[in-house]
């Protein structure tokens, strides 16, 4: 039998970025949202950041096949899935004092939408076909208004270009920032004279009625928007919101759609806005937050293991379909300790997902498959440091998980929050080494006299969550970041002390 250290190091459970994961189309676990998606009865798909919303589109594009619903859908993404944040370059391009306003950026984003899907449509069409009477028209209408720039297939370029032309409709010129030279037909920047001269609604009409003669449909897929203006969140909202202003003006057309997967707290900040037309139609379109329960997430993990040969072997399982809760259990407890912490209420696997969740109530695929690759390290090295031999087929001891935890805990708080918010990282720091639950008048003294303002986005980050402790309203940091700032469990103030069942059973309502 193979040696555990040798075990661990090939092991493969796949990334954690779904681009990546090898593992995805076969270990792929359908979550109920990929119903509302393929039956379009949902276009905008929410969820927090690693909670499989990038495996959704990833899966329907790579195993299309599986799924008979969307046999005639050519799934066309707008953003690029290797990480190069197109967007973010162009937006952050343009001088401070020219950046677009929301109205501009709902042109803006039309335009895109209206070029894009001439792109992915036009090689669908039979231009010779004589019942395809508008093929012709489509693509004079599209030069004559200048909609697209006619350059090869450049992300960039046809994203920078239809925010200039969205400019130039409303003659205004953009100043691009030094470094940042783009070049656009001028004559196409302003063909059309005004927004209210390009026809947006005849186009897209005409290839929405193309696309249902050769019984074809178009998806436009846009994916990675909380990467798109980092660390600046008064014009992520204002391109955010233009884009769904734009998605509402073409949504519904039933062959050419456009697909948005998009983090929660994101979505919820934006629409939150105000001044927010039809937002009753933009959220009707919208899924319910890709959330994953216990069993799930178990799911997920032991479909994973079970896909490595030397898994199967050290259980002696011949088959690696496992059907029922109590089949995956007995898997994960012939790897993993039963407990975690000695005396405490949680089983093994539970206490992880307790402590990779956070103030929104949220754990992901992400950071489960995240603790299980450090945990596989951080075993490697205590078994050959300390010549460890772990009881039957166990691969794993506490120390490890614990370690693994907080080690992902640190990289989140850095990785999800700091890199994004930077303006967070003060405030957040100030917690470290303390209680986990406060009162205003401790948020007071650690965040100063505009922690009021502070407190919504703190929540809204998961840093923070609210609840009633013995019948006081407590201000709660979850376990998760507590980990990464060596929090205790504990008020800051006077307050009777609670168990570690009680802190359980009184989040789940959170």
């Amino acid at each position: 039998m193979i040696d555990k250290p040798t075990l661990l190091r090939e092991l493969e459970i796949g990334s954690v970025v779904a681009e990546q994961d090898n593992l995805l189309s076969r270990c792929f676990v359908k979550h109920p949202v990929l119903s509302e998606l393929i039956n379009d009865r949902k276009d905008i798909v929410l969820g927090a950041k690693g909670a499989g919303k990038s495996a959704l589109w990833k899966e329907l594009k790579d195993s299309q096949e599986r799924y008979s619903e969307i046999d005639n859908v050519h799934i066309h993404l707008i953003t690029n899935p290797s990480g190069d944040p197109e967007f973010r370059d162009v937006l952050a391009a343009i001088s401070s004092e020219e950046f677009p306003e929301s109205d501009d950026l709902r042109v803006a984003w039309r335009l895109y939408f209206l070029s894009q899907f001439w792109r992915a449509a036009e090689p669908l069409i039979t231009p010779s076909s004589a019942e395809n009477w508008n093929y012709v028209s489509i693509s004079e209408e599209i030069k004559r208004y200048g909609i697209d720039n006619g350059q090869p297939s450049n992300l960039k370029m046809a994203f920078a270009y239809a925010i200039a032309k969205a400019r130039a409709l409303k003659n205004l010129s953009l100043k691009w920032k030094e470094g940042f030279e783009l070049e656009f037909d001028s004559m196409q920047l302003h063909a059309g004279g005004s927004i209210m001269a390009v026809p947006f609604n005849k186009i897209i009409e005409s290839i929405d009625d193309a696309l249902k003669t050769e019984g074809k449909r178009v998806w436009l897929v846009l994916d990675r928007l909380d990467e798109i203006v980092l660390g600046d969140e008064e014009r992520e909202n204002i391109v955010l919101k233009g884009l769904l202003l734009a998605f509402r003006d073409v949504s519904d057309f039933k062959n050419a759609r456009v697909k948005i997967f998009l983090r929660d707290d994101v979505y919820d900040r934006v629409t939150s806005l105000g001044h927010f037309p039809a937002l009753t139609h933009i959220r009707s379109k919208s899924s319910a937050p890709i959330r994953w329960e216990l069993e799930d997430l178990l799911h997920l993990l032991i479909r994973r293991l079970l896909e490595n040969q030397s898994i199967l072997n050290i259980l002696n399982i011949k088959d690696r379909t496992v059907q029922t809760t109590q089949e995956r259990r007995d898997v994960y407890y012939g790897l993993f300790p039963e407990k975690v912490d000695k005396g405490r209420a949680a089983e093994g696997f539970k206490w992880i997902v307790d402590r990779i969740t956070d103030g929104n109530g949220v754990a992901t695929p992400r950071d489960l498959l995240s603790v299980i690759d450090a945990a596989r390290q951080f075993q490697i090295e205590q078994l050959e440091r300390d010549s460890l031999n772990l009881p039957g087929s166990q691969i794993f001891t506490e120390d490890t998980l614990r370690k693994a935890v907080r080690k992902v805990a640190k990289d989140n708080l850095e990785t999800r929050i700091f890199a994004e918010y930077p303006d967070l990282r003060q405030p957040i720091e100030a917690f470290g080494g303390g209680k986990a639950d406060h009162n205003p008048e401790t948020l007071k003294e650690l965040l100063g006299d505009k922690y009021e303002t502070l407190l919504p986005r703190l929540q809204r980050v998961g840093f923070l969550f609210r609840r009633t402790r013995k019948g006081v309203q407590v201000w709660t940091i979850p376990f998760f970041y507590s980990f990464a700032l060596d929090v205790t469990r504990g008020a800051a103030f006077d307050l009777e002390p609670e168990s570690e069942e009680e802190y359980t059973q009184q989040t789940l309502a959170y």
